[in-house]
């Protein structure tokens, strides 16, 4: 399971999006790596995302689409986005 956090360089929200996932990571087992939103410019475009941070779910494809966004811009409480990686994790158990 993992999750693709996409940010950029000067992005004060980006930083605590990236201490929260760390937080929630020692909690639960799973996987989130970080990409700068310059990279994934065409996924942006196509998904119509003007803002960072970002956290997609990566099914492996690179094909995201609007059900792959967990959020965009304005961060869920810590205690939110926990049960909604919870929830994720559970339903997508190998």
């Amino acid at each position: 399971m993992k999750f693709i956090l996409v940010s950029q360089e000067i992005c004060p929200r980006c930083d605590r999006a990236r201490k929260i996932l760390k937080e929630i990571q020692k909690e639960l087992p799973f996987e989130w790596e970080e990409v700068d939103m310059y990279e994934m410019l065409d996924t942006f475009t196509y998904l119509g995302i003007a803002t960072t941070p970002v956290l997609l779910i990566d099914r492996g494809d690179e094909e995201y689409s609007d059900e792959d966004v967990v959020f965009m811009g304005e961060l869920p409480r810590k205690w939110r986005l926990k049960e909604i990686i919870q929830d994720y994790l559970k339903d997508h158990r190998s």
